[in-house]
């Protein structure tokens, strides 16, 4: 497992130097950005523009036909030459004419001109990544974090002979020649055309040998037909948010995106037959036999149900509760959200402190259910399932990860999964506090959570204008704005995001099945001066008067002190109970900023900027949605961190994290 932990060698002072003497070259470097892109016919212009000379990515391939003519032929077919020539960052794993050659007598062709343009420009799309310079000392096992152009992951291996290291893309391609440093990007040069599948998670799963018993159970349930979707063939982008975009708007220092497409994804961790031979499965009916004594006891009036393509029917729930509707890589689980920070890989400076455990909660197929996934800080380890803290029991990922599918993606599990008491247990006893943005599957399938921009030295985030119908789980009035600015190092936010609103807003979020229990709600926010006011409901309810988000923590009718500042309270805990008197509290401790321009402190919890508003106490008394709703009431901004469900018997021993 790779090492995430900080990174030792510079002290405090240090990294702060650093922090601002970084910021202020990428301020600098904006300013010059500003006033060259009028003359620039490009996407975007990155550090390459002031760090490389010489030729461009598409230059290079153009200037050695002797090796690389073919794909030279397709990105000229397509068109795709020109994006090659711009300026922006690119990371191209560029074919060489060997390999070419080999991939058109592979599809029964002698020459690319037997391919369709739409055929070319995938083969072109699919070996280029945009807006991301990625070298190999980056490259770590499993699926990289950027997508390709066509949309698909990129799968290194890593390994080594007599040679040194070797790196191979999609299990098939090796990279014969390294971080070729062009003016706009890197290439890195493969012996084999990356191919991939274009079997969708079902197919893919049916062809995997290991996994034939769960393929089987997938079948007879029926459950293969929710995992099906592709992608949303009504979904149109509006043309006026694309030629924002077209246009290289930026806002806020951050470049505007729009979904370009609406596609779906899903995931699904799977128990090998061995696995399953270990425990006594060897068939099907000894799986239908596991998944009864399990579900039985936890919905025992459902036990006489013996269809098992019903929701409710235990070898069903069982196989369902392996599927997600996102589709997940390995490391999009939580290690990224963890670790977001533009120069992590560099500087080791994150948005999350790590000094308590990380907490994902995903929706699974099973109705009324929740999976959690977390770190573990003792072992350093991520991707840890369900872990049961009395016995520390857990599911983990084999090293069988990232298996690729058209709309999803599959991962081998250690032992078996199941929804039981215990868990349900785990989950009812501890706060569950939720970034906004894992509300919403859209998000994860179509590359939104996790940003690719460098603008401007690299600390800032992507603004994406998320128009109504395409989240699920969100309405919005035609007077709402709805924006999402994914992980930027100058925001003090949970994971480092925040969906942001304008204009006169009336928006409402649907959150994830909650389990049953009586909680303290909370909403986690940055007050500032742009902000406006805001009425907020739960579940349809005004949750008191409405909500200033213009006022800092420091005004009198928040009360918030810096922990510290007060020798008679130097933990700051009596001024916390204070606040709360209000309906207030401080952000909490486990997070920071990383550029500190409008943020400083070393914690949210030290920032008077960062706040958590009680919304009130609700008893659920079955799993559930639940809705969250802002009005405006006076007009300006609106942003929204995370939600936080605390049961009332935690608020007494709750830390400050």
């Amino acid at each position: 497992m790779k090492d995430n932990m900080t990174k030792p060698g510079k002290s405090r002072f240090e990294k702060l130097h650093f922090k601002h003497k970084r910021i202020r070259l990428a301020a600098i470097l904006f300013t010059v950005l500003i006033f060259l892109m009028p003359s620039c016919n490009s996407d975007d212009v990155g550090d390459n523009f002031y760090t490389f000379t010489g030729e461009t990515v598409g230059q290079y391939i153009k200037n050695r036909p002797e090796n690389y003519s073919e794909f030279k032929h397709v990105l000229d077919t397509t068109g795709v030459m020109g994006l090659l020539n711009a300026y922006g960052d690119y990371t191209c794993f560029l074919p060489s004419n060997e390999a070419m050659i080999g991939f058109y007598k592979s599809k029964g062709k002698n020459s690319y001109k037997e391919f369709s343009i739409a055929e070319l420009k995938k083969i072109a799309y699919d070996h280029i990544i945009k807006d991301f310079t990625i070298m190999t000392e980056d490259f770590v096992e499993g699926f990289l974090n950027k997508q390709t152009m066509s949309g698909r992951y990129i799968d290194i291996g890593i390994s080594s002979d007599v040679s040194g290291i070797v790196y191979t893309i999609n299990t098939t391609s090796k990279i014969i020649e390294k971080d070729v440093e062009a003016h706009n990007g890197v290439i890195h040069v493969i012996d084999k055309v990356v191919s991939p599948s274009d079997n969708t998670l079902v197919e893919a799963i049916s062809n995997d040998p290991d996994f034939s018993l769960f393929y089987e159970a997938l079948l007879a349930t029926g459950l293969d037909q929710s995992i099906s979707l592709i992608k949303d063939e009504s979904y149109t982008p509006n043309p006026e948010y694309v030629a924002r975009e077209n246009a290289n708007e930026i806002y806020n220092y951050a470049k505007v995106k729009v979904p370009r497409e609406r596609k779906y994804g899903f995931t699904a961790l799977m128990e090998s037959n061995e696995t399953y031979a270990k425990n006594g499965i060897n068939n099907l009916n000894d799986l239908k036999a596991y998944a009864k004594q399990v579900y039985d006891k936890m919905y025992p009036e459902d036990a006489t149900i013996t269809d098992v393509t019903n929701r409710k029917n235990s070898l069903n729930r069982f196989v369902a509760y392996h599927l997600l509707n996102k589709k997940i890589p390995m490391r999009l689980f939580i290690e990224k959200y963890d670790n977001t920070g533009m120069n992590y890989e560099a500087t080791g400076e994150t948005h999350s402190i790590k000094v308590v455990d990380m907490f994902e909660y995903l929706e699974t197929l099973c109705p009324n259910t929740l999976l959690e996934v977390r770190t573990l800080r003792t072992t350093n380890e991520y991707n840890i399932f369900n872990m049961i803290p009395s016995t520390g029991k857990a599911i983990r990922l084999t090293s069988n990860f990232d298996n690729d599918a058209l709309n999803g993606v599959y991962h081998e599990i250690d032992n078996i999964l199941v929804y039981n008491a215990d868990v349900e247990r785990m989950l009812t006893t501890k706060r569950l506090r939720m970034d906004v943005s894992s509300f919403f599957p859209e998000f994860v399938n179509n590359n939104i959570r996790i940003g690719n921009s460098r603008i401007g030295g690299g600390l800032y985030s992507e603004h994406w204008i998320i128009q109504n119908g395409f989240v699920d789980r969100i309405k919005a009035s035609s007077s709402t704005s709805v924006r999402y600015f994914n992980a930027d190092d100058r925001f003090d936010d949970y994971q480092g995001d925040e969906l942001w609103l304008a204009g006169l807003y009336d928006f409402e979020i649907t959150t994830i099945n909650i389990p049953p229990g009586t909680y303290e709600v909370r909403f986690g926010y940055q007050p500032t001066a742009l902000r406006g006011v805001a009425q907020l409901y739960w579940d349809g309810v005004p949750t008191g008067i409405p909500l200033d988000l213009r006022l800092s923590a420091s005004n009198p009718n928040i009360g918030y002190q810096t922990p510290g500042s007060d020798p008679r309270d130097p933990e700051g805990f009596e001024n916390d109970k204070a606040m709360r008197n209000r309906g207030y509290m401080k952000g909490p401790a486990s997070y920071t900023v990383v550029a500190e321009w409008w943020y400083q402190g070393p914690s949210a919890r030290m920032e008077d900027q960062v706040l958590r508003r009680i919304l009130g106490i609700y008893t659920f008394d079955k799993y559930s949605t639940h809705t969250f709703s802002v009005k405006a009431v006076k007009s300006g901004e609106f942003m929204f961190d995370y939600l936080e469900f605390v049961p009332l018997e935690v608020l007494e021993r709750e830390d400050i994290y």
